[in-house]
Formats: structure tokens, sequence, C-alpha cells
């Protein structure tokens, strides 16, 4: 019964000394597990916004990749994956049967830090084998199709 107490209270009491440290916030320092993000246009206009595409028109080849649209300025395809760690990942995104786009993003891991555990960091992406600046302005890439 004492062994299960300390197992459960140990990570408890090192998460409350790091929140109770005169140092910042460590929930505050670290970073959180990035997202891709696309802005995809045909023809010069967003797809989502001009509902040429919703997203359950939207596949990904991954099957724990998770994707959602979220709505800046204008929708915005979010694309996670729980399995990203150090080295490459290859998707295969698809709209409905009549457009496609793929991906190959390269993670590294960040520095760990007092608080902090490593996590994986875009490094390096190319869509439709066509690099991109890393970091991405805004965090978007912008694809055309």
């Amino acid at each position: 019964m004492i062994r299960r107490l300390f197992l459960l209270t140990l990570p408890a009491l090192l998460f409350l000394s790091c929140l109770n440290s005169d140092d910042e916030n460590c929930s505050d320092l670290c970073p959180r597990l990035g997202v891709l993000a696309f802005d995809v246009l045909l023809d010069g206009n967003n797809v989502f916004d001009n509902g040429t595409y919703s997203i359950n028109d939207v596949t990904v080849d991954d099957e724990n990749t998770q994707f959602s649209l979220e709505s800046i300025s204008s929708p915005i395809l979010l694309v996670q994956d729980p399995d990203w760690s150090e080295g490459s990942f290859n998707y295969f995104i698809r709209l409905s049967d009549e457009h496609s786009f793929t991906v190959n993003a390269t993670f590294e891991f960040s520095q760990a830090t007092e608080c902090c555990s490593p996590i994986p960091v875009l490094t390096a992406i190319r869509i439709n084998d066509i690099n991109q600046e890393v970091p991405l302005t805004d965090g978007v890439a912008t694809v055309n199709l």
C-alpha cells in the first residue's frame, strides 16, 4: 500500500515542485506538440472557405493522424500525428477523389530542460516534392492544388 501511494504521489510532487519553484511556471515554458497547418488553394482560392471541400472530404493515409479545420482569417487544415518523433514522416492527403497532395515532414527533438522533455520540432517540409522554408510563414504552409 505504501509503495502504491509513493508511486502515485511522486509524479504529483515533482509536478508541484516545478510549479511552486521561484523560477517561471514549467507549464508555460514547455512547448507543446505542434501541428502542420496548410492553407489549401485552388486557382488562388481557399478550398474550404469557398465551399469546394469540407472537412468530411479530407482523408489522410495514416490512420493515427488527426486532422481538423481551424478558421483564423480563412480555414486552415491542421494535421497532427501522435507518432511524431525524430525522423521523416510521409503523408498522402486527399480531398475527395479530385485533388491530393503529398507531405514529407522531418522532425528533430528539441532540447530537454529542467522542466520539459524533448518534443519533435519541424526542421524540414516538402509539399508535392517542393521544399518549403522552415520556419513556415505564420506557421502555415500554402498548398496549391
